[in-house]
């Protein structure tokens, strides 16, 4: 069946109210970051909550609250464990900066006198400008991750009272707009669940290989590195490339140069084995795309949304091929 076949079967009322919710989320765009970390955290509670009801056997209310009280806990101790990582980290570079004999080395001389005319140059009080600016930025961040939070506790607490009472638009006299309204969004929800869980488990595979590579190289404070390298493994293919920054500073400063190296090539494989093995393994049972594709998409999704067209670039393909039909999600 080609694809204007299939257009013309389509219902010409569901590319309508497509165009509409699209018109919405270009409207509601200032709180889409809140809005999807809501649907994410709600999605993965909500699943966590039935298989931890299903394995002791309690109830609903009580199996997501108790997903949300271990998974509050882990969050807490991964800030507190990530938080003396980069003390520590600032306090070891200091210490190397001060000590090393910048002059034994001519590369290193280089790097010296070229970060010397740049502090000489540097404009103070823009620096302390941009400075602000950026915290502000990480707060307001901080600050829509606890809005979320709560959010997606609070939806799925009351998840049977709200579908009960969201039947109410489907018995209305709008009820065909609602009804495609529902399908629409219900089935871009679950393919964003689905895709997001695969992102999770490729993220939880690559944080084991490389803990036991920073073990090997004795790396210090390797519970706060560890949870670094995992938040950043949920950003696809570039969160590797952020990862490398503390990583390579951490290497130098414990080691040397063939230190740097070993992470250098460790890092380099593993991106490799995600790339070429896991990623197109796992998404090969929900996509059914080659990687040449998905790499293509968060390229272009990254250019046009930021970081969240890195999370959300390849469920919004994949929504719209079974959307028009190219190619059905299955799942």
């Amino acid at each position: 069946m080609d694809l204007l076949t299939s257009l013309k079967k389509r219902p010409l009322y569901r590319y309508f109210v497509l165009f509409v919710i699209i018109l919405l989320i270009a409207c509601l765009k200032q709180f889409m970051t809140l809005l999807l970390l809501t649907i994410i955290f709600a999605y993965l509670a909500m699943n966590a909550g039935k298989r931890v009801s299903h394995f002791l056997k309690l109830s609903r209310s009580l199996s997501i609250a108790l997903v949300y009280v271990v998974f509050i806990g882990v969050i807490a101790f991964a800030i507190d464990r990530g938080a003396n990582t980069v003390i520590h980290q600032f306090d070891s570079m200091v210490k190397l900066a001060t000590n090393l004999n910048w002059h034994s080395n001519s590369f290193l001389e280089t790097i010296y006198k070229n970060f010397h005319q740049y502090i000489a140059s540097v404009n103070t009080s823009q620096l302390i400008s941009q400075g602000l600016t950026q915290l502000n930025q990480v707060g307001h961040v901080l600050y829509e991750l606890i809005l979320a939070l709560l959010f997606s506790f609070i939806f799925s607490m009351t998840y049977p009272q709200l579908r009960l009472w969201s039947m109410n638009f489907l018995h209305s006299p709008y009820k065909k707009f609602f009804g495609e309204f529902y399908i629409i969004v219900h089935r871009f929800i679950i393919i964003l669940g689905k895709l997001f869980e695969v992102q999770l488990m490729i993220c939880l595979i690559n944080t084991a290989i490389m803990m036991v590579v920073l073990a090997f190289l004795q790396f210090p404070y390797l519970l706060g590195f560890t949870v670094m390298i995992f938040i950043l493994g949920l950003i696809p293919v570039f969160g590797v490339i952020i990862s490398l920054i503390p990583l390579t500073i951490t290497a130098f400063i414990i080691g040397d140069w063939n230190t740097v190296i070993i992470i250098l090539v460790a890092i380099a494989c593993i991106h490799f084995f995600e790339s070429y093995f896991l990623h197109p393994h796992f998404m090969s049972h929900r996509t059914h795309m080659p990687i040449l594709v998905i790499l293509l998409n968060l390229i272009i999704m990254e250019k046009m949304f930021g970081v969240w067209g890195l999370v959300i670039g390849l469920p919004i393909l994949t929504f719209l091929l079974d959307f028009f039909r190219i190619q059905k999600f299955n799942n």
